[in-house]
């Protein structure tokens, strides 16, 4: 019997182009120790139970989705679930496709070996956006909210190249649901 990790996610899309470079899945955790004013995913922000999944299962979801290029990570907070996304992570890479995570937190203080999981997450993301959102920073940078944060392109897998033509915004509308996601303008 294999033990498979257990993510707690607040929301998820198969696929999603506002999300980092080509079509990716999009994970977004639940929980964030920041409390950034303006917060876009403010319902995410609670450390509370809500959608428990094994990293197995969306592991399958990934693979049973056509032409993505990669697995995006937002929140809440991912690095709040740290140990888990490396492992999901390090899948993706397996077969050649790319990670971006955002996070509140900065490069530095990940690195520092402070927060559970952290270093061996940063070995599996290949573009990390890192900083707070500023509400008084806001601009129109690409995969950015606010001006402040930072792109850190760590393993030369995704360049600031392929950075182009990814729409701010993103509308999905099914018979049972409409998504937006993106970042405000």
């Amino acid at each position: 019997m294999t033990c498979s990790r257990l993510l707690n996610l607040a929301a998820w899309l198969p696929r999603s182009r506002a999300n980092g470079p080509g079509t990716r899945m999009v994970l977004w955790v639940q929980g964030c120790p920041f409390r950034c004013p303006g917060c876009q995913n403010s319902d995410y922000l609670e450390f509370k139970v809500n959608q428990v999944v094994t990293v197995e299962r969306v592991w399958e979801v990934f693979q049973q989705q056509p032409g993505l290029a990669g697995i995006s990570f937002s929140g809440g907070e991912p690095f709040a679930q740290a140990v888990a996304l490396a492992e999901l992570a390090s899948r993706v890479q397996s077969v050649g496709k790319t990670v971006v995570c955002w996070t509140g937190y900065r490069l530095q203080q990940l690195q520092s070996s402070q927060i559970l999981g952290a270093a061996d997450f940063l070995k599996h993301i290949d573009l990390l956006i890192d900083g707070q959102f500023v509400q008084d920073m806001v601009g129109n940078e690409v995969l950015r909210g606010s001006k402040n944060q930072q792109l850190h392109f760590l393993s030369g897998q995704i360049t600031e190249a392929d950075l182009v033509d990814i729409p701010r915004q993103e509308w999905m509308i099914t018979p049972d649901i409409v998504t937006y996601t993106g970042f405000p303008v």
